[in-house]
């Protein structure tokens, strides 16, 4: 009798778990679907597309997409089929998003006295001479309204200046722990982060040693955040701006989901027949 009790109450668990995962993840036909490529000229491209996979799926399931399928199909693409949602466009964004975060030294005299910008990119190339060191690069800044657009790239051509910084990085995406959407009561969003045990030791040797320099927050090659250093930081950070609320909220999940191993581009949408 105790062991029939006890048979009883395992299969009736193992039911109420069967029932909360057909709650949890409900099975949506895949009603549409986007091709991706990888450019052929990156370097081991198919080992990057298996990493590609692995990263959109990460980030359907953090976005609460299930029964996507995301296939590898040769040639440096990817199938990614879907179940229909109520933004398409916002979607397409957030799997092709990059991802890559680095935090760089600006090349530029430490504070009181302003970070240097240049107007353009020639003027940048220009301050370093004729030839640009292997440990410098050149890269655009936007101090503008980034709630524009969902996807937060997208800024006014007025406010496009350009640094010169400090390579490599003092910290890369690979060293990030966690990613947060935050607000400090008002309509604009920021992006809290926080590193790993080995980023944070990188990174607090490094502001520790560096007291009134700048640093600079780059996101998919461009600087959105510039500030110089008070004291010693060790794992957390701030991209500041004026994000959207969806904006801050699908660049904190792409950044907690990891970084595309390479940049891909839409060869295909539609519906599935």
């Amino acid at each position: 009798m105790h062991q029939r009790f006890t048979s009883a109450i395992a299969i009736l668990l193992l039911s109420s778990v069967g029932l909360a995962c057909s709650v949890l993840r409900p099975k949506s036909p895949l009603t549409w679907h986007a091709m991706l490529e990888i450019d052929a000229g990156v370097p081991d491209r198919e080992a990057k597309v298996r990493r590609t996979v692995s990263v959109i799926e990460h980030r359907l399931d953090s976005f609460r997409v299930y029964n996507a399928k995301v296939t590898a199909q040769g040639k440096g693409r990817i199938l990614v089929s879907l179940p229909d949602v109520p933004d398409r466009k916002r979607l397409i964004e957030l799997i092709t998003a990059q991802g890559l975060l680095e935090l760089v030294a600006v090349i530029t005299p430490p504070s009181p006295t302003p970070v240097q910008t240049f107007n353009t990119e020639e003027q940048a190339l220009a301050s370093l001479g004729a030839t640009v060191p292997g440990n410098r690069r050149v890269l655009p800044y936007s101090d503008g309204d980034e709630s524009t657009s969902e996807q937060s790239s997208e800024v006014t051509p007025q406010a496009r200046q350009w640094i010169v910084v400090e390579v490599p990085a003092i910290v890369g995406g690979g060293e990030l722990r966690d990613a947060r959407a935050i607000s400090y009561g008002d309509e604009n969003y920021h992006i809290s982060f926080s590193l790993t045990p080995a980023g944070a030791q990188k990174f607090g040797d490094w502001t520790g040693a560096h007291i009134n320099d700048y640093l600079g927050i780059v996101l998919n090659g461009e600087v959105k955040s510039i500030a110089y250093i008070k004291s010693q930081i060790t794992d957390q950070g701030e991209i500041s701006g004026r994000f959207s609320k969806h904006s801050a909220e699908d660049l904190a999940l792409v950044l907690r989901s990891g970084a595309l191993p390479a940049p891909v581009k839409v060869i295909e949408t539609g519906d599935n027949k």
